[in-house]
């Protein structure tokens, strides 16, 4: 009998554990299909100005960075491309966050990317090193990296860039592509380039650790900036590829929104992509392109 109440208490206990998981992945769930979100579009010749108009439709810069606080813009710079090869995010975007966040009081204006080509000549190369020094920011080498806990299922551990550990403010400034791995290549993908070891990523399980770094990063991450500008259709992402000009420039708070719409752009939809459909599940944000609201700037 005493065998049979430890069975019956051990079946119990197991059922009760595996009904808690299922509930909690379901609440994730359902926060992420149930929250709607705000993205904020504006299109024009002037990407500067544009960029700035869609910052101020979403509040002001002010919103987003106080007086005294250390700023780091994390571009796309991960390729030896130029602003009209489309791999690279645009230097004119870069260029206007980094002056509302000087106009704002930032203590500090950085901008830095660990690139898949030499750091020294796609800063140079995409002209964002010329666009962020005329702006009276900072552009640093990736040449400082922090171990932190990820706490991921799968990414437990990462070396991350000191500069992104330290600040108080992270915006996130992707070019809107295609990846040939990523499938796209966005908001969430562009933090794979604050991390020291990409490969780690692609030889384990790309998606889930995108997710995963996303979730690790996404409380310093105050704005999230894209790029379409000029988006890349095919070969990505460092081309040459296809481009198609949409000169406009998207703005959030809700990463998950944000990359669900930017894939539509790309002629796909967000559940094509996997990290988009695990960082949903995870509770990030929203996927369902019914409860996105387009405003317009």
């Amino acid at each position: 009998m005493e065998r049979r109440e430890f069975i019956k208490r051990s079946f119990l206990t197991i059922v009760g554990l595996s009904l808690s998981n299922f509930l909690r992945s379901k609440r994730n769930i359902s926060f992420a299909e149930d929250k709607e979100s705000e993205i904020f579009v504006g299109k024009g010749e002037n990407f500067e100005e544009v960029t700035m108009k869609v910052i101020e439709k979403m509040g002001g810069i002010e919103k987003f960075v106080k007086r005294g606080e250390k700023v780091v813009i994390k571009p796309n710079i991960a390729w030896d491309r130029t602003p009209e090869q489309g791999a690279n995010t645009h230097p004119d975007v870069v260029s206007a966050i980094v002056k509302l966040c000087r106009k704002a009081g930032a203590k500090e204006v950085i901008v830095i990317e660990n690139p898949v080509n030499p750091w020294n000549v796609t800063y140079f190369i995409s002209g964002i090193k010329e666009a962020v020094e005329k702006s009276n920011g900072i552009i640093k080498p990736p040449t400082e990296w922090v171990s932190v806990n990820v706490n991921g299922e799968v990414l437990k551990e990462a070396e991350v860039l000191k500069e992104v550990v330290e600040c108080d403010v992270l915006i996130d400034v992707p070019v809107v592509k295609v990846h040939g791995g990523g499938v796209v290549t966005i908001a969430m993908k562009n933090f794979m380039g604050i991390v020291k070891d990409r490969r780690y990523f692609h030889r384990t399980d790309l998606h889930r650790c995108i997710a995963e770094i996303t979730k690790y990063i996404l409380p310093k991450t105050k704005l999230i900036i894209l790029d379409a500008t000029r988006i890349m259709l095919t070969n990505g992402p460092k081309g040459p590829g296809e481009l198609k000009e949409l000169k406009s420039v998207i703005g959030g708070t809700d990463i998950v929104a944000l990359d669900a719409y930017g894939t539509t752009l790309l002629n796909k939809r967000p559940e094509q992509v996997p990290h988009i459909r695990i960082a949903s599940e995870m509770g990030l944000g929203t996927m369902d392109l019914n409860k996105i609201k387009i405003k317009y700037a």
